[in-house]
């Protein structure tokens, strides 16, 4: 017993299958195959993996569980998808106006409407009422009467005002006539044409349409209006509703201006008009599709000039930081001499400086330019403050010490560091760009 004790075990005979067993045991791949595990556990817990989660990944990681900037940011994605096909959103182009409708309410939608066979059933198609003016003063509008017949140009063109006549008095004779003398003036047609025939027989044809909501789209041919060949396509609409549809086609418009985009399909309206959701201004003009085309402006030159004086003082701010010296004093005096004078000012004098006859698409990259030449001075000095702690980090004097160059240094290791200030500073200053602009 005392033998057994002292000497060690593996010299033993009898204690040799149990050393085998424990070696088979230790050595078996279920043994190993359980060690990885645990250790891959273990790592996993002290946060050992072996490809390290990257900084960008972080931070969209951590976005995604703040549930407030995930709602900001599905409001600036909404704003911006209609800012971007504002075109196709809106009822009307910018420009489109109907002086007979300054100051129009904004349209009340009305769901049912008469059979189309003119029985007293009513089926469900959605229409607004067609509204004239009744007092300039009170700006009051009322419906014109069932038995009105209009006529509404049909323009293929960008720019052009699109032809409106009513006919409001209850001989049909007399609403003949009217419609007759408005087409004739607008498209300047000679009352010998063959054009007058046709459209004299539409008239009577819709007249006699036991619809009360009959619509008839006309294509009259061609006049020759100041030597330029005209298009005559117009639609017969009677009655005093205009009917709503998804994927109307209505007034003429250019996708970005680009004459290659150029159509008449709008999302949702009437093809025959009298549609203003929010209204109209003092000179007819809608006021959703205007605000819809402005808030392009205005949403582009916030973010695009939040990005450009963001990345200036990035630059300036990680360049004087990190580079420090004479540098860093040239470029904190100059950032200083520009935070002195002020801003508004300062835009006042630039504007001044420059032509005022300039197109409206470089007069929109100037204020975009301008307001970043005023904006960066003070990004650059925060800039400035967190690259100075963060170039004593051993992350940085590490690369240093493998060769890196500086401006290597700068953008891939330094600047990416100061990104929660950047995210943070851009959000907050696209609203000012948007009230400076």
């Amino acid at each position: 017993m005392l033998k057994r004790f002292l000497l060690p075990r593996g010299l033993f005979a009898a204690d040799k299958p149990d050393a085998d067993a424990g070696a088979s045991k230790v050595d078996s791949p279920a043994a190993d195959e359980g060690g990885e595990v645990v250790a891959a556990k273990t790592m996993q817990r002290e946060g050992m993996t072996e490809k390290p989660e990257s900084m960008w990944t972080n931070y969209i990681r951590r976005f995604r569980k703040h549930k407030l900037g995930m709602i900001g940011l599905a409001i600036l994605l909404f704003f911006y998808f209609f800012a971007l096909f504002a075109d196709f959103f809106s009822p009307y182009t910018m420009v489109w106006g109907d002086k007979t409708k300054p100051y129009h309410a904004p349209s009340r939608i009305q769901f049912m409407a008469e059979a189309p066979d003119g029985g007293d059933g009513r089926v469900f198609k959605p229409y607004v009422y067609e509204e004239v003016i009744t007092n300039q003063a009170l700006r009051t509008y009322e419906p014109i009467p069932s038995h009105s017949l209009r006529a509404i140009g049909i323009e293929n063109k960008v720019r052009v005002n699109e032809m409106r006549v009513f006919a409001l008095s209850e001989s049909e004779a007399r609403r003949e006539s009217e419609i007759l003398a408005g087409v004739l003036r607008h498209y300047r047609i000679q009352t010998d044409s063959p054009i007058v025939a046709e459209l004299r027989s539409a008239i009577r044809d819709i007249e006699s349409d036991p619809d009360p909501n009959a619509r008839r789209i006309l294509e009259l041919g061609e006049n020759v209006i100041a030597g330029v060949p005209t298009p005559v396509n117009i639609i017969l609409a009677k009655g005093n509703k205009n009917f709503l549809q998804f994927f109307y086609r209505g007034v003429p418009y250019r996708f970005f201006g680009w004459p290659a985009l150029e159509t008449n399909v709008h999302f949702f309206g009437s093809r025959t008009g009298g549609y203003f959701p929010l209204g109209t201004d003092k000179v007819g003009r809608d006021m959703i599709s205007r605000l819809l085309h402005g808030s392009r402006i205005s949403l582009t030159v916030g973010i695009f000039g939040s990005i450009i004086s963001l990345t200036l003082g990035l630059l300036i701010g990680g360049i004087a930081g990190y580079v420090g010296g004479v540098v860093d004093n040239v470029l904190m005096r100059l950032t200083e001499v520009l935070i002195s004078i002020p801003s508004i000012y300062l835009l006042f004098a630039l504007r001044a400086a420059l032509p005022t006859d300039l197109p409206s698409t470089q007069v929109y990259l100037i204020i975009v330019i301008i307001l970043s030449l005023t904006g960066w001075s003070t990004i650059a000095r925060v800039i400035r403050g967190q690259v100075l702690s963060i170039k004593t980090e051993d992350f940085v004097l590490s690369a240093r010490t493998m060769g890196l160059n500086r401006l290597k240094i700068l953008v891939r290791h330094v600047l990416p560091n100061t990104m929660s200030y950047v995210i943070v500073a851009l959000t907050l200053s696209i609203p000012g760009y948007i009230l400076g602009e």
